[in-house]
């Protein structure tokens, strides 16, 4: 097969220069005989209990669907022809999400009316985009369906987002009123008309997941998106860490997984600060299912991101690491208060709470304690409606370090806390006579 190299994030024109481009993506051979061949394969739908055969149609769909969401998000303009890095778990996750809002859009019309359904069809419209991006890049399908992982990803993206669902909705427009006109004018038979439609269908989805994956490129930094190890650029033959790749590739593509690990783990003493070489460890224990290494892995690999600038990498690196180990915790003090402070800075409220979490006892003295434990206190107050836990950090903080340099800032955020205090609430329940 062949492919393109990666297009750099900052070398891509606006999203008006691109929609062109866009658009005739799926007219590419691989995306375009997909098409064909899933439209033809919904015929299934008209035979008896058919629909039971069409969400494997609507798997098969989604595996190719999200295939191309990562090589967009890779920069490769070019389609695939099959799909090669996504797993079955991520199409069932994406035709599951599709039965339960179907099932959820009959039930609220059934109990609570037309209204209600419509505001959740609306609701999840502006969700979609965001459970696509965190299915194709996490494959957890709790994170998906978790609306507070929605509202951060859409912020860290911005205004593209609102691309993103603005083209989700036009597809949908465009494809219902295609499929109505379809209908309604009776020119196509009846075996002819459902692979019509659902070609329709593919292709706008197609296109659709394809911009997906470039607002992912673009900003592959605010997502702390590395891209995937199959897709990503071909390392130099002139590179030190060429040889060791490609032997552990060689291992792991013969079936020896845990060999290629350890050839890495080995490589990895000798060449600590080489992120290539720490990436590819990290991807075969992923393969191999390494949960406990992969915890125990990232104490070395968040400071080498964190001394790389890779602060949003390290970010996730380290919620996943808190995911797979609770109690998981980095050893250096002074990466700790970079990494809490990034964290916050992103939105990453209960991380930074986490990272920061016992830091008095686990460095003592350190003159960063104080530091911390201000941002912990505005966490707590700000993002967790915490103010009594806030108030009494910040006491805490002028009681044990009453010479700290940081103090006069605890002084005057106990000051801001007192006047919001005693700001009073404005009651509309007696307005004043005009």
């Amino acid at each position: 097969m062949n492919t393109i190299p990666n297009t750099a994030a900052g070398a891509l024109p606006p999203f008006h220069e691109r929609w062109p481009q866009i658009l005739r993506y799926p007219l590419q051979l691989g995306a375009l005989s997909t098409c064909v061949a899933i439209a033809i394969a919904h015929l299934v739908t008209l035979i008896p209990l058919g629909f039971i055969l069409d969400l494997l149609v609507w798997a098969a769909f989604f595996k190719y669907a999200f295939e191309v969401l990562r090589w967009s998000a890779n920069g490769r303009d070019e389609a695939p022809e099959i799909s090669l890095t996504v797993s079955d778990g991520v199409a069932s996750y994406a035709v599951l999400l599709l039965v339960l809002a179907e099932v959820a859009m009959i039930l609220l019309t059934l109990v609570y009316g037309a209204v209600a359904a419509v505001v959740f069809g609306l609701l999840l419209t502006l969700a979609m985009p965001a459970m696509m991006v965190i299915l194709a890049l996490e494959e957890g399908m709790a994170r998906a369906l978790n609306p507070l992982a929605w509202l951060m990803l859409a912020e860290r993206i911005g205004r593209p987002y609102f691309i993103l669902v603005g083209f989700f909705c036009a597809a949908l427009i465009v494809q219902s009123v295609i499929a109505a006109a379809i209908a309604s004018v009776n020119l196509l038979p009846g075996f002819l008309t459902t692979p019509v439609v659902f070609f329709v269908v593919n292709y706008l989805m197609i296109a659709n997941f394809h911009l997906i994956g470039c607002v992912i490129h673009q900003h592959a930094d605010e997502l702390g998106y590395a891209g995937h190890l199959q897709l990503g650029a071909e390392v130099p033959h002139t590179h030190p860490s060429r040889m060791t790749l490609d032997a552990a590739r060689g291992r792991a593509n013969s079936g020896d997984v845990h060999g290629a690990i350890a050839l890495l783990r080995d490589e990895i003493v000798t060449h600590p600060d080489s992120l290539l070489l720490h990436d590819e460890y990290r991807h075969w224990l992923q393969q191999e299912g390494g949960n406990t290494e992969l915890a125990a892995h990232g104490k070395k690999y968040i400071p080498v991101l964190l001394m790389q600038q890779q602060d949003r990498r390290a970010i996730e690196a380290a919620r996943e690491c808190r995911i797979l180990d609770p109690n998981f915790a980095i050893d250096q003090a002074a990466d700790v208060t970079r990494l809490a402070h990034a964290a916050a800075d992103a939105g990453q409220t209960q991380l930074a709470l986490g990272v920061l979490a016992g830091f008095h006892k686990r460095f003592r003295n350190h003159p960063d304690i104080a530091r911390n434990y201000l941002l912990a206190a505005k966490l707590w107050a700000e993002r967790m409606n915490q103010e009594m836990q806030a108030r009494a950090m910040l006491h805490q903080i002028k009681l044990t370090l009453p010479n700290d340099p940081i103090i006069p800032q605890v002084d005057a955020y106990l000051t801001y806390l007192d006047k919001l205090a005693a700001t009073p609430v404005k009651s509309t329940a007696n307005p004043p006579a005009p």
